[in-house]
């Protein structure tokens, strides 16, 4: 695998502020906008939400295994992030981490001419903000790619935002550097031993990102 970094050099992030549960960023120029995640989990289907107040009802454990997730999906994606940046790695992380990121070494294989990893992006045209994974050309071609720790398979119908997201990781990312990432990929790890690939084109998402946006600022209204 090659990795090497093609940010251009006048490349500023965003900086990110937590506040009320969501995210936020500030861009260098002193805007503050919601981050992708924020405004995608606001706008969420009534059925969903409802889904999800039923499964925290039900579930008594819902608060630990909603914690732990969270756990372990930060501690893969560090051990990702080392992996292509070459980076050892020194700090401790739990086994079931350690499972998932050696479960997607085939797919990580494919990933070379990293753009960058954990970069912090915003758009002023849209008037949101967010944190890609990785951008780097993943079998040959541009891509956002994320990672996605699960404790079971997941169904394409299921992730629709996470296409989403890529999508408004690709915007920005043009916005900002004039260079489009023209696909999406998604690498999930389940609990089941299993890993799936996920791969989209984002012109197949850039309507359902506007409908969720002006969904969005419609209610801020």
């Amino acid at each position: 695998m090659s990795y090497y970094n093609h940010i251009p050099i006048n490349f500023r992030q965003a900086v990110l502020i937590k506040k009320d549960n969501a995210h936020f960023y500030q861009t260098p120029t002193g805007e503050t906008y919601p981050s992708i995640t924020t405004i995608l989990q606001e706008t969420i289907s009534r059925e969903r939400k409802e889904n999800l107040q039923n499964w925290k009802e039900q579930e008594r454990a819902a608060n630990y295994i909603t914690e732990e997730a969270a756990i372990i999906g930060t501690e893969t994606h560090k051990l990702i992030e080392n992996h292509i940046n070459e980076v050892r790695q020194t700090d401790e992380v739990r086994l079931l981490s350690v499972a998932h990121f050696n479960n997607l070494i085939p797919f990580l294989q494919k990933i070379n001419d990293v753009y960058g990893t954990e970069l912090r992006m915003y758009s002023h045209v849209m008037k949101l903000a967010g944190t890609s994974d990785c951008i780097a050309n993943y079998d040959g071609e541009l891509s956002i790619i994320d990672y996605k720790t699960k404790r079971s398979n997941q169904k394409e119908e299921w992730i629709t935002d996470y296409f989403i997201q890529g999508t408004a990781y690709a915007q920005m990312f043009k916005e900002l550097t004039g260079i489009e990432p023209k696909q999406v990929v998604i690498l999930v790890s389940s609990e089941k031993n299993s890993r799936m690939e996920f791969v989209k084109n984002t012109e197949d998402y850039k309507d359902l990102l506007t409908q969720r946006l002006n969904q969005y600022y419609d209610v801020l209204e």
